[in-house]
């Protein structure tokens, strides 16, 4: 019983990753595929999997971070720069 339940869970992984494949797909790799001949499928999966790669390559998370955060750090340093001391 335990065995069933990793194999359907295995198999769900297995289509729920092709099915977000396909689902960024464009239309000329769609095109490409044909499901009577699964190795067609190798075809998209490794595209996807190039762009994929190239993406997160790009994707700095440094920068990222310093975009979001750019905000916050100008509130901080507002409130903690030395105040003029008041003249008499």
């Amino acid at each position: 019983m335990k065995r069933l339940g990793l194999i359907s869970a295995i198999g769900l992984a297995l289509a729920g990753g092709l099915g977000l494949l396909l689902a960024t797909a464009d239309d000329q790799e769609l095109a490409s595929v044909d499901l009577r001949h699964p190795t067609t499928l190798l075809a998209l999966v490794a595209s996807r999997l190039h762009a994929l790669q190239s993406y997160v390559r790009d994707f700095r998370v440094s920068d990222r971070i310093d975009a979001a955060t750019a905000g916050f750090r100008e509130t901080v340093q507002k409130h903690e720069s030395p105040k003029q001391p008041l003249e008499r």
